[in-house]
């Protein structure tokens, strides 16, 4: 068997992109498949990927993942994206990719315990599929606290927007960084200006795990792991091979927060999500119980896409989460994360209460 790598054009030296490619070799090694990996700008395709059932895209640009998904498709093959989630209409057969939604969440969350409530998102950008899900979060955090005027976009140049934050500072008491690079520079350029971290601001980014383990560093992080989401892209294309009828698998490996000197080694304790607890009449459009039954049952239904429609029919059945995960040829955590993500948006306690609510009416 072989793993097919489409790479890129001029990122196959990235210091993202090297780890990555290191997972999904490793993989394929103890595997024992073979790899083809070539470069492309997205508008042609290598003459010795068009027999291949399935290819591992790498690339940090939403627009090039975009059209290169666009293009494998038009000739039959099946696109597994490395480190981009399945987002804004992008068609793809498998995801590989860090939780940056949850992260980003966790990091705001975090902030918010030590009493850092005036945040900004730095570094981000707008063509990378990574920051466009950081955005979508930051956006969305408790309701909508923050707005696009807090969000410093990447423009080219890291230390121009390094140096605009130093008259900019005394607007915010925290910064979540982009990347673990953008927010080193970051410390860096603020400590030349006189501002102390973390007295005056608290910095957070994120960075990848491997090679932090034996890098000193004094910034607090999102950890990532993109060697392990190489190793999954591996893991989703044999699975995919294995049973041509499945319609998409996605990995999403979540980011556990390494505290450093930068948020003063403040302890992060990971927050769990109450259940709605406000009584329902305040928000309901009508006072029939049944029909606000109704209608949140179509909410859940809407919201779920085809795997999330077969995990539920399973639990409906008595399934355990091993056995879905099994016959769906999907992670028993993808299962427990794509439940979870149904309870919390409808605001309900237990799946009990998830099953009873469509068992009604479906």
């Amino acid at each position: 068997m072989t793993v097919y790598v489409l790479i890129q054009a001029g990122n196959a030296g990235t210091h993202w992109t090297s780890l990555f490619l290191r997972g999904i070799s490793g993989e394929a090694k103890s595997r024992g498949m073979q790899l083809v990996e070539a470069e492309s700008n997205g508008d042609t395709l290598p003459p010795e990927f068009l027999g291949a059932e399935t290819v591992l895209a790498v690339g940090a640009s939403f627009l090039w993942t975009d059209r290169t998904a666009k293009l494998l498709r038009s000739r039959g093959i099946r696109p597994i994206l490395v480190g981009c989630a399945n987002q804004n209409g992008l068609l793809a057969s498998g995801f590989s990719v860090a939780d940056y939604e949850r992260a980003t969440k966790d990091l705001l969350d975090y902030f918010f315990a030590q009493g850092r409530r005036r945040v900004a998102l730095f570094g981000v950008s707008s063509d990378s599929s990574a920051d466009l899900l950081k955005m979508k979060a930051f956006l969305r955090y408790r309701g909508g606290c923050f707005s696009y005027n807090d969000i410093f976009y990447f423009r080219g140049q890291t230390k121009n927007l390094c140096e605009s934050m130093v008259t900019m500072v005394s607007r915010y008491d925290a910064v979540i960084c982009a990347n673990d690079v953008t927010g080193l520079m970051l410390m860096q350029t603020l400590k030349d200006a006189g501002i102390h971290i973390p007295d005056e601001l608290f910095i957070a980014g994120f960075g990848d795990v491997t090679y932090r383990r034996n890098l000193p560093s004094k910034l607090t992080i999102a950890t990532l792991d993109c060697v392990s989401a190489g190793r999954n892209a591996v893991d989703i294309c044999s699975r995919i091979r294995r049973d041509p009828s499945l319609s998409y698998i996605t990995i999403k490996m979540r980011c556990a927060i390494d505290v450093r000197e930068s948020t003063a080694n403040l302890p992060f304790e990971e927050a769990i999500d109450p259940p709605e607890q406000t009584p329902r009449e305040e928000y309901d459009l009508f006072s029939d119980a049944p029909l606000t039954s109704i209608m949140l049952a179509e909410k859940i239904i809407a919201e779920c896409d085809e795997l999330d429609i077969e995990i539920l029919r399973m639990l409906r059945a008595g399934r355990r989460n091993s056995d879905i995960a099994e016959t769906l040829h999907a992670s028993e955590s993808t299962v427990k994360y794509r439940l979870k993500r149904l309870l919390n948006f409808a605001g309900l306690a237990s799946r009990s209460e998830l099953l009873s609510i469509l068992s009604s009416h479906f």
